[in-house]
């Protein structure tokens, strides 16, 4: 059993009937042999010298939950340059080339990196798009490193060619099966779920097929949608960058008119029964008021990432009207290769700079429990609550600083990587932060 104390614990943005959200002066008690939250509670001033850590002098703690990036894919932890394409087709172009250049063993350090850089911006738990060929990489990623979040692998599936989709979802079926076993031995750190790529390099068949097998399988699902509005002109018929770059240079020209038309990739995707409480839609950025409604009739949620779509100089996010509406949101960093950074704090901080009229305590729900449910998460909830995973991160602030359950929302927006004494994942820290040696 380990306690941690801090000056302020933030346990989550919605108080509940059993913990309020903000504490102050309170001790974390965590079970690091199951990695949960055994308590959370207020405690005298006169008890910290009973706690183990975090008792210290000069300066005030914060505990919050750990972050949850909803949205990435580690294996392409490598940055854009000066000659990297910012037009659509272009990039994704660029990106098929660089893919082809790595070889497994530089995809697994890929993705150890990314992981690496997760932890210290203190995120806990990712959703993380994994190719087929290269999904259980992550058994080897448990052999050689003990700093990785909670990853929610959602296999990528594609193929526009409608002749394809029984062979691919055969193929996926049958991965599943054969891997089991080995998914339930990882369950509290790794879990499958399933990715349909996009309108435009997902056949109508495939969908069909994908939300069929889903029936029986139940596994989350996550599509990129509306990232671009090059999405809404090739669902339309109407030409575009995807019609007219992405699928020719890919040698799929044939398919660059789809046999049905739709106003928009949202009313497409619901014409296919695909959206449900089961279901995230990666960006969807390039919406209308229909497409709102209809996210919000079907259940589904949006992962937002906004340095991501500033780098494709895409529309932003009409994100307090969707908040307004009741919609799910949660926050991804997508991969380094459309970002500055892989740094959550610096998603959380540039999503309150381009949103200024959404309220900081929306925005960390979003980072925080948003996540945890975009994701289906088995046990993490995005607080810190008993029972959940002792998942949290630790953060330095002034010694003058003085929090309450109004501000501190927008102190934790405004804190940096800098600031972080120490991340833990079940209960036991995993890295230790350069605020302060733990």
């Amino acid at each position: 059993m380990k306690k941690y104390f801090a000056d302020y614990i933030l346990t989550s943005a919605r108080s509940s009937g059993s913990i309020p959200a903000f504490i102050n002066n309170g001790i974390l008690t965590a079970d690091e042999r199951i990695g949960n939250i055994l308590s959370v509670k207020k405690i005298g001033k006169e008890k910290k010298e009973n706690s183990s850590t975090f008792a210290h002098t000069g300066f005030k703690t914060l505990i919050v939950p750990g972050f949850i990036n909803a949205h990435t894919h580690s294996d392409l932890t490598f940055k854009p340059d000066k000659k990297t394409p910012r037009i659509f087709s272009q990039w994704v172009l660029s990106l098929i080339e660089k893919r082809k250049s790595l070889n497994a063993e530089e995809r697994i350090n890929l993705r150890l990196k990314a992981y690496k850089k997760f932890i210290e911006s203190g995120t806990t738990a990712i959703g993380d798009i994994i190719e087929p060929a290269y999904f259980c990489d992550f058994t080897h990623i448990l052999s050689r490193t003990s700093v990785f979040p909670r990853v929610k692998g959602f296999m990528e599936l594609r193929g526009i060619d409608p002749s394809c989709a029984v062979q691919k979802i055969e193929e996926f079926k049958s991965f599943f099966k054969s891997n089991a076993e080995a998914f339930k031995k990882t369950e509290r750190y790794f879990s499958l779920g399933i990715s349909p790529h996009s309108v435009y390099s997902v056949s109508e068949n495939l969908f069909r097929e994908i939300l069929k097998a889903n029936r029986k399988l139940k596994l989350k699902i996550a599509v990129h949608a509306a990232e671009h509005f090059s999405e809404t002109e090739f669902i339309s018929g109407k030409g575009g960058d995807i019609s007219e770059g992405l699928l020719p240079g890919i040698n799929l020209s044939k398919f660059s008119i789809p046999p049905n038309l739709f106003h928009s990739p949202i009313s497409y995707l619901y014409s296919l029964k695909i959206l449900s409480q089961n279901t995230s839609l990666i960006h969807s950025n390039e919406i209308n008021a229909e497409d709102i409604d209809i996210i919000k009739k079907t259940g589904a949620s949006i992962i937002h990432c906004p340095r991501s779509n500033a780098f494709f100089k895409s529309k932003k996010l009409p994100l307090k009207n969707i908040l307004e509406k009741g919609i799910p949101v949660s926050l991804g960093t997508d991969s380094l290769f459309s970002n500055k950074s892989l740094n959550f704090l610096d998603e959380l901080l540039y999503a309150k700079k381009i949103h200024s009229d959404v309220k900081s305590k929306d925005l960390f729900y979003a980072a925080t429990e948003g996540g945890a449910k975009a994701l289906s998460f088995r046990g993490v909830t995005g607080t810190l609550e008993p029972g959940s995973y002792a998942d949290f991160t630790i953060f330095k602030i002034g010694s003058n600083a003085v929090l309450n359950k109004d501000n501190a929302y927008d102190a934790v927006i405004s804190l940096k990587k800098k600031d972080i004494l120490g991340v833990a994942i079940g209960g036991n820290i995993v890295y230790k932060g350069p605020a302060n040696l733990i």
